[in-house]
């Protein structure tokens, strides 16, 4: 009988012997299967431990005493360890041993990759026969671009999660995602894998889990790709038992994000929940198994996009996230590159701390449950947003963003592009006072010849910079919302441009007094002068000479003045923000208005007759009454109306 000792120096020199045919890069087993490397080709083999027994890191001689002391045993004998019996097979044996001396001198530290074939797909009756408790992996770029596996660990086949789609229930067991509080944002569809091959991709979680065990469920990798069809729209309500599972998030990341970009409170907004990322001119190392997938929504200085993580990779095909983005069906979106600097535990939940490139690598072509998909290589048509700025001293900035529109919501369009107008503005400017600022938008758009064309001039008592900003933002927003918004026809951005012009002096006032005759005849002028405050004094007189119409009848008329945008908004044409059954050419005449925020208007309006009612004036049926009114540009934003009584008699002798 072999003594533990001889088949200790018989095992090392089998050990040496085997290196030598594993280092000319292959060996022959009995049965024809083969090892390349150290890729397992047979599809039954299955490593479901890996040979670092006393846990240091490293497959040493420790290892190799303690395989060597369980050597020979089958299961149900003394002694057993299933954690020694490497390829799963109830013995371990000669194979086990070849599995071991693969690995023999290796560095198993954390997130050392798994020499295993992502390329091949285990199909769902094969999960199906997996042992509770087995040891499985997760690959997903994790610290300054690089990839590692994390251990997972198998717990069942759930069916009653999204019929007809299975999931596959696991627990974040390896020590660094327990640390971490989880699987972190930005690692949904990262692949769950052994050695067979890719399981599916991890996707969804409980809606609360603040300490360990943590469960999540991963899509099986044959819907992933396609295989198995989509999830019916009436079936897309996850819960498993009494538990609420929900999809991981999919960060939503902006490079050059300032809070002071966020509008105003009361409008929601994409960058709402945007969290910070950096522009970098780093490329994406690959785009294999477990690297980021990251899907542009604004592309340029200002880059914004969500970000997930690729399940599998086939040809120029890519598979990733393990769900939907947003459940938008066919689109047509720029896939770009993105490189993880490293995760962050937070208090509601970890996430992946990335960098951006705008770099357009492809085009995700399908966003919905189970997986979204794209192909790599041309990028989808995307729509350029150009802006220029001018600054006090004469400087000038030009920039050009792209967007897509194919699989972009109308409201998500507004909000791009007038984040591509602003939003590179507020990362160059500090809050300054007694500032005003003038912009001036073109928007074409691809069914209508008809143009969105605003000239506007903004400002304000203080003139601080970033309240004028947001004004213009919500103004602009305001406007193509009106064009965008409607039901009964569909407007999509085919090019956008802006010149803002910042102006270092305060072009606002109030109208505080109005002077004029008050006694005229027909045919007369009636000379007005208003008085404007600009900042903490008068200082500004404008003179309006009004020709009164011979026609006017004699009595009592109102003479207003004010801004002609002021004035108008007492009930004219187009009041309110979506008129009733307006065509398309009217919404355009509406949104494209003069800046008559700029333009002081005088009107003279008839009140009454001298004396008793005596009807209608001579010549007015209807009951329209006779105006006449005059305008000057004084380049200034006005607030406040004035208005005086004007008597209108006949000359004696008349």
């Amino acid at each position: 009988m072999i003594s533990r000792d001889n088949l200790v120096s018989i095992a090392t020199f089998a050990l040496v012997a085997v290196a030598v045919f594993v280092a000319s890069g292959s060996y022959a087993f009995a049965d024809g299967s083969t090892i390349q490397g150290t890729t397992v080709n047979s599809y039954e083999e299955d490593t479901t431990f890996l040979p670092d027994f006393d846990g240091d890191g490293t497959v040493g001689f420790s290892d190799f005493s303690q395989f060597a002391a369980k050597f020979g045993r089958r299961e149900g004998d003394d002694g057993y360890e299933a954690r020694f019996d490497l390829n799963g097979d109830g013995e371990i044996g000669f194979s086990d041993f070849v599995s071991f001396s693969q690995n023999y001198g290796k560095d198993f530290s954390f997130g050392m990759l798994l020499p295993w074939d992502l390329s091949r797909i285990v199909p769902i009756e094969s999960v199906r026969s997996a042992p509770v408790g087995k040891r499985v992996f997760m690959r997903t770029e994790f610290d300054n671009g690089e990839l590692v596996d994390l251990e997972m660990t198998f717990i069942q086949v759930v069916d009653d999660f999204l019929p007809p789609m299975p999931a596959y229930m696991v627990e974040a067991s390896d020590s660094v995602l327990v640390a971490l509080g989880g699987i972190a944002k930005g690692m949904s569809g990262s692949p769950i894998f052994s050695s067979q091959g890719v399981w599916g991709a991890i996707a969804y979680g409980f809606n609360a889990q603040d300490s360990p065990p943590y469960y999540f469920f991963a899509t099986p990798i044959e819907w992933v790709i396609g295989d198995r069809g989509t999830v019916p729209l009436a079936k897309r309500a996850a819960t498993w038992g009494e538990s609420q599972i929900e999809p991981l998030d999919i960060p939503l990341v902006s490079t050059g994000l300032n809070r002071v970009q966020l509008t105003p409170e009361g409008r929601p907004s994409i960058l709402n929940d945007a969290v910070a990322a950096g522009l970098t001119t780093d490329r994406q190392t690959s785009f294999a198994p477990g690297r980021p997938l990251a899907v542009g929504l604004l592309l340029g200085e200002l880059t914004l996009g969500s970000f997930g993580t690729i399940s599998f990779v086939d040809g120029d095909r890519v598979y990733g996230f393990g769900h939907s983005m947003s459940d938008a069906g066919p689109v047509a979106l720029p896939i770009i590159e993105a490189k993880v600097l490293g995760e962050i535990s937070n208090l509601s939940a970890p996430f992946k701390f990335v960098t951006l490139n705008p770099t357009v690598r492809g085009t995700l072509t399908e966003d919905r449950i189970p997986a979204v998909r794209g192909i790599l290589g041309e990028g989808p048509e995307l729509v350029p947003i150009r802006s220029v700025y001018t600054f006090p001293s004469g400087g000038e900035v030009e920039l050009l963003h792209t967007m897509p529109t194919v699989g972009v919501s109308p409201d998500m369009s507004v909000d791009l592009v007038v984040r591509g107008f602003f939003g590179p503005l507020l990362g160059r400017i500090e809050d300054d006072p007694d500032h005003s600022i003038r912009v001036a938008a073109n928007v074409s758009f691809d069914v209508t010849d008809s143009t969105l064309t605003r000239t506007r001039l903004y400002a304000s008592p203080e003139g601080r910079l970033l309240s004028l900003i947001r004004n213009a933002t919500s103004d602009l927003s305001f406007s193509l919302s009106r064009l965008m918004g409607r039901d009964d026809y569909a407007l999509q951005v085919a090019e956008a441009g802006v010149d803002v012009e910042l102006i270092a002096e305060p072009r606002y006032a109030r109208l505080v007094e109005v002077n004029a005759d008050t006694v005229i005849s027909p045919g007369d002028t009636l000379d007005v002068t208003a008085s404007l405050r600009v900042g903490r004094r008068i200082d500004r007189e404008i003179e309006l000479a009004l020709g009164v119409p011979e026609a006017f009848p004699p009595g009592v008329y109102s003479l207003a003045l004010g801004s002609a945008a002021e004035l108008a908004a007492g009930g004219g044409p187009g009041f309110g923000r979506f008129p009733i059954r307006q065509t398309l050419e009217e919404a355009f005449d509406g949104v494209n208005s003069e800046d008559d925020n700029v333009v002081l208007e005088a009107v003279l309006t008839f009140d009454m007759p001298f004396g008793p009612p005596q009807g209608r004036p001579p010549g007015q049926g209807g009951g329209v009454r006779p105006s006449a009114s005059v305008q000057k540009d004084v380049d200034l934003v006005l607030q406040g109306l004035e208005s005086l009584s004007i008597k209108v008699v006949v000359p004696a002798g008349q």
